[in-house]
């Protein structure tokens, strides 16, 4: 893919694209440039006043009144169905154009802490994140397919249909411990998508599959600690991940496509080819190195910036008066020992 052009989504025009998780964070940005370029949107979500509020505001900015929110629970299947029908109802052609399979949720939960006695059974951990990470995007892949292969009404073939998910940089990458769900999740929707761009489709339609894996980007999946973790480290940016999406959405020619959404001080939207794991692991030996060498530059300046934004100037300033009391603390008592 030529990927120095910027995005060509006049193919969006008067189409409909259902985003789950299209509330809040990357897929309210999807939802916003969609609708932006013309596509009829609809918006499913957990997060009903939210929901409700964008789609309103984008009738309001676009003059479409083909925008509609659905309130959605990924993880029931009843509920997916009930949205996928209610999708295609409010649809202007009856048909689903491409669907994102966006929902998804952090690390919830502590799977490796360790129980409190020994000679006990372990609790029952919380799956929350493969429920919806995981068996989320299952169950819209399903539900996708199934209407995918419907005919149309009238029974004209539909020109182009496509389901785009989302992985992550944690698809490839080794994890750390506290984020070990969310990991072995998005490895999951990465196999996944290694299964369906091998999938031909129906004779009668042209199928396409495509994957977008971001790095860490600032959005509500984060928590405030994770934040702190990241402070000093370069983030991809979000709407770059946008523009990845709205590329292989658009792309006829987008095809079994990944796009990695990096740092652009490393690079930016990669793409990136899936068929070889000795690749995969090469590449995101390359990604993390270039994050590494960069951070060690700019870790210390971000580093004050961010704890700035997430705890205010006064916290910040007591942190750095302690922090210098116990240094100058330090040095007396280093001078006093010499003498």
């Amino acid at each position: 893919m030529d990927l120095t052009r910027p995005a060509d989504l006049a193919a969006a025009n008067g189409k409909t694209v259902l985003i789950t998780g299209g509330a809040s964070g990357l897929g309210e940005g999807m939802v916003r440039r969609f609708a932006k370029a013309g596509a009829n949107v609809i918006v499913a979500d957990l997060a009903g006043s939210k929901g409700e509020a964008l789609v309103e505001e984008l009738r309001k900015e676009t003059e479409n009144w083909n925008h509609h929110f659905i309130p959605c629970d990924v993880t029931s299947w009843a509920q997916q169905c009930a949205l996928f029908t209610r999708a295609l109802a409010l649809s202007p052609s009856k048909r689903l154009h491409s669907v994102i399979a966006n929902a998804g949720v952090g690390e919830v939960g502590d799977f490796l802490k360790p129980s409190p006695a020994s000679d006990r059974q372990p609790p029952e951990p919380d799956l929350t994140t493969l429920d919806v990470n995981l068996k989320g995007v299952i169950f819209t892949t399903k539900l996708a397919l199934h209407h995918f292969r419907a005919k149309s009404p009238g029974g004209e073939e539909e020109e182009d249909q496509h389901l785009l998910l989302i992985g992550s940089m944690a698809s490839f990458a080794d994890s750390p411990g506290v984020v070990s769900l969310y990991a072995a999740s998005k490895h999951a929707v990465l196999a996944l998508f290694r299964t369906l761009r091998l999938h031909p489709g129906n004779e009668n339609k042209q199928v396409r599959f495509n994957i977008v894996c971001p790095y860490f980007v600032a959005t509500p999946i984060i928590p405030t600690m994770g934040r702190v973790m990241l402070s000093g480290v370069e983030l991809a940016r979000a709407e770059d991940v946008v523009e990845a999406a709205a590329r292989l959405v658009c792309d006829v020619r987008a095809k079994g496509k990944c796009l990695v959404v990096a740092p652009r001080g490393v690079g930016g939207i990669l793409e990136m080819e899936t068929a070889s794991m000795k690749d995969v692991e090469a590449f995101t030996r390359r990604v993390v190195g270039a994050l590494n060498a960069q951070g060690h530059m700019q870790t210390l300046a971000r580093w004050s910036v961010d704890m700035v934004r997430i705890f205010g100037v006064k916290v910040v300033a007591v942190f750095g008066a302690v922090a210098a009391a116990v240094a100058w603390w330090w040095w007396c008592m280093v001078c006093k020992q010499r003498v």
